[in-house]
C-alpha cells in the first residue's frame, strides 16, 4: 500500500513539474517574441538636416593670366612656396627700361634748347617738377585702382579694416602730394612767356605720356603678390613661353578659408544665412554658421550620371581651425531643431485611412493607437499627441 502511495506522489510531482515547464515556456516565449522588435517612447532632441561632403577653399584667390605669348625672364617661385604682399613672382622679358632712358634723354635735349631760348627761368627745375607731377599722377592712378579692389574685398569680409584704411590713406596722401607738386609748379612758371611755355610743355608732355605708358608696361611685365599667400598653381618655367587664356600663376590665402557644399536646389530653398553648419568627423564636430547662399543654381552631373541643379552654400572657417585647401569634410546643415519633445522610432509609425498609427504593447497585448506627429527625420518622428513617455511600440511586424 505504501509503495502505491509513493508512486502516486512521484507521478503527481512529475505532472506538476511538466505543467510548470510548459507555463514557464509559454510565458518566456511570450516575452521573447517581442525582443528586438519594440522601441520605447522617449524625450529628446530631433533635427531635420542636410548631409553633404564639403570642400575647403580660400576666400582670397589671385589668378594671373597673360594677354599674349610672352617669355618668362625670371621665375622666383615654385608650387607650394609662401609669398608676401608685394613679392615679385615672375618677370617677363622686355626692353622698357631702355625706352624710358631714351625718353629721358629727349627731355634733356628739349631742356637744353629751352635754356638757350628762355632767360630767368631754370627749365631743368621746371622739367623735374613736371616729371614729378606725372609720376605722382601715375602712382595715384595705381593707388585708386588698388583702393577699389580693396574696397570690394573689405565689403566681402575678405580683408581686415586695417588693410582697407591703409589703401584709403595711401590715396589721400598721394592726392595731397599731387596738389602740392602742382602748386610748386605754378609758382615756378610765373614770369615765363606763355607761348614759349606752351611750346616746350607740349613736347615734354608728349614724352611724359610715352614714359607713363612704358612705366605701366613695366608694371605689367612682372607679376606681384597682392597679399600674403601660397602658390597653388604654376603653368610656366623660367625661359618658357606663356599661353594666352591659360593661368600663369595662382596665389591663395591660407589664412582666409571657408567650406562650401553644393546642395540640391529643392533643399537649398529651405536654408537661410545663420543656420548651423556643422563640420567634423568621427572624433570631433565644430559648429559654424551659413555665411553665403548663392542666388543661382548650376547644373551638375551626379556620380550616377543624373543631371541635377545644385546651389553652392558657404561657411567661413574660424581663426585657429587648421585645414588644407581642397580638403574634404563631412557637413551637416541643421534646417530645423526641436528639444525636449517625445520621440517615436520612425519605423513604428504607419499610415491607414490617411491617419497615422502605432502598435503599443500593453500587458503582452498589441493595441493600435492613433497618433499625431510633427518634425521627422530618417530615424525618429516627433509625437505631438497619442502617446506617453516610456510606452513600448512595435517597430517590426
Amino acid at each position: 500500500m505504501k509503495i502505491k502511495l509513493k508512486k502516486k506522489y512521484v507521478i503527481l510531482t512529475i505532472l506538476l513539474v511538466f505543467v510548470f515547464i510548459i507555463a514557464f515556456s509559454a510565458l518566456s516565449g511570450g516575452q521573447n517574441s517581442y525582443e528586438n522588435k519594440t522601441s520605447k517612447i522617449k524625450s529628446g532632441t530631433i533635427q531635420n538636416t542636410l548631409e553633404e561632403t564639403g570642400t575647403v577653399y580660400s576666400k582670397r584667390v589671385n589668378t594671373f593670366y597673360s594677354d599674349m605669348s610672352q617669355r618668362v625672364k625670371v621665375l622666383n617661385v615654385s608650387v607650394g612656396d609662401k609669398v608676401k604682399k608685394g613679392d615679385i613672382i615672375l618677370t617677363y622679358e622686355n626692353n622698357y627700361d631702355l625706352e624710358i632712358e631714351r625718353a629721358n634723354k629727349q627731355i634733356e635735349a628739349i631742356t637744353a634748347t629751352y635754356n638757350e631760348t628762355v632767360k630767368g627761368a631754370d627749365f631743368q627745375k621746371i622739367s623735374n617738377m613736371k616729371l614729378n607731377i606725372s609720376t605722382v599722377e601715375t602712382n595715384l592712378g595705381f593707388a585708386r585702382n588698388n583702393f577699389e579692389k580693396t574696397k570690394v574685398l573689405y565689403e566681402n569680409n575678405a580683408i581686415s579694416e586695417v588693410e582697407y584704411k591703409e589703401a584709403e590713406n595711401n590715396v589721400i596722401a598721394l592726392e595731397n602730394q599731387l596738389q602740392e607738386a602742382k602748386n610748386n609748379y605754378d609758382l615756378m612758371m610765373q614770369g615765363v612767356s606763355s607761348n614759349v611755355k606752351k611750346q616746350y610743355e607740349a613736347q615734354i608732355e608728349e614724352i611724359m605720356v610715352q614714359i607713363k605708358i612704358l612705366e605701366q608696361n613695366i608694371e605689367q611685365a612682372s607679376v606681384k603678390a597682392e597679399f600674403d599667400g601660397i602658390i597653388t598653381e604654376l603653368n610656366v618655367n623660367q625661359g618658357g613661353m606663356t599661353q594666352p587664356g591659360v593661368p600663369v600663376v595662382e596665389i591663395q590665402d591660407e589664412n582666409s578659408l571657408g567650406i562650401y557644399v553644393e546642395v540640391l536646389a529643392e533643399d537649398a530653398v529651405k536654408t537661410v544665412t545663420g543656420m548651423p553648419f556643422v563640420i567634423g568627423n568621427e572624433k570631433e564636430n565644430r559648429e559654424l554658421k551659413i555665411n553665403r547662399i548663392y542666388p543661382k543654381a548650376k547644373a551638375s552631373v551626379s556620380d550616377l550620371g543624373v543631371e541635377q541643379k545644385r546651389v553652392r552654400i558657404e561657411a567661413d572657417l574660424e581663426d585657429g581651425m587648421e585645414f588644407k585647401i581642397g580638403a574634404e569634410v563631412d557637413v551637416v546643415i541643421v534646417l530645423e531643431e526641436k528639444k525636449d519633445v517625445l520621440l517615436v522610432d520612425r519605423d513604428a509609425v504607419y499610415e491607414k485611412n490617411q491617419k497615422e498609427y502605432v502598435t503599443v504593447i500593453e500587458g503582452g497585448k498589441e493595441i493600435e493607437k492613433e497618433v499625431t506627429t510633427g518634425l521627422k527625420n530618417d530615424e525618429y518622428a516627433e509625437v505631438t499627441s497619442g502617446l506617453n513617455e516610456n510606452e513600448v511600440v512595435m517597430i517590426e511586424y
